[in-house]
């Protein structure tokens, strides 16, 4: 699996789980499911927690994979210099 593709897999994760967070809220929103407040709060803290979590994951892995392929054409020697 390349880095692109596994960035690619991460980043539809994310926007799935954004996704399916604002519909779920939307439904409660408009009273087709009926919550109670403590479960809403908490599924609401587990969406201001994982939601950002999950894009800072996935810009690292983005920021790695673009790193590793700028320094495939330089040497160790080249580095050493600088």
């Amino acid at each position: 699996m390349t880095d692109f593709s596994l960035v690619l897999i991460i980043s539809a994760a994310v926007i799935g789980l954004v996704w399916l967070l604002a519909w779920f809220f939307i439904r409660v929103l408009r009273g087709e499911i009926d919550i109670g407040v403590n479960t809403a709060l908490l599924i609401l803290l587990v969406a201001i927690l994982v939601v950002p979590f999950a894009m800072n994951f996935s810009a690292h892995i983005l920021a790695n994979s673009m790193h590793r392929t700028g320094d495939a054409g330089h040497s160790d020697a080249e580095h050493e210099k600088h």
